[in-house]
């Protein structure tokens, strides 16, 4: 999609690139608003595995949202997703391109995973 990785591995850690709602493959993207949040935390799913690690093992997420009217509605979907195992968080209203919902991550690597 551009100049950049969608993650980076680096001294046991992975760092993810902002993930979007858009569906692998097309330029197509969900149209309601939880439709989005799930789609950007299946990319963010795909990344994180396709690198060693997984949603298990993240410890910090960065999530942009465009209005904070989602606020309750995002952090639902977050909860659920990530259950008792929460990373720290920062959540920032900004407006960004033409997506609502955006996320960051640093994850660890899975046990037994290269660095």
């Amino acid at each position: 999609m551009g100049p950049f990785s969608q993650a980076v591995i680096a001294r046991g850690f992975v760092f993810t690139t902002g993930q979007i709602p858009l569906i692998a493959g097309t330029d197509d993207r969900p149209a309601d608003y939880e439709g989005k949040v799930r789609q950007v935390l299946t990319n963010l799913r795909t990344v994180l595995e396709g690198a060693g690690s997984s949603l298990d093992h993240v410890v910090n997420a960065t999530v942009y949202i465009s209005d904070q009217n989602h606020d309750e509605e995002y952090r639902r979907i977050y909860a659920e997703v990530f259950g008792s195992r929460a990373p720290a968080l920062t959540s920032i209203c900004v407006g960004i391109w033409d997506f609502s919902f955006e996320i960051q991550c640093i994850a660890v690597m899975k046990e037994g995973g290269s660095s």
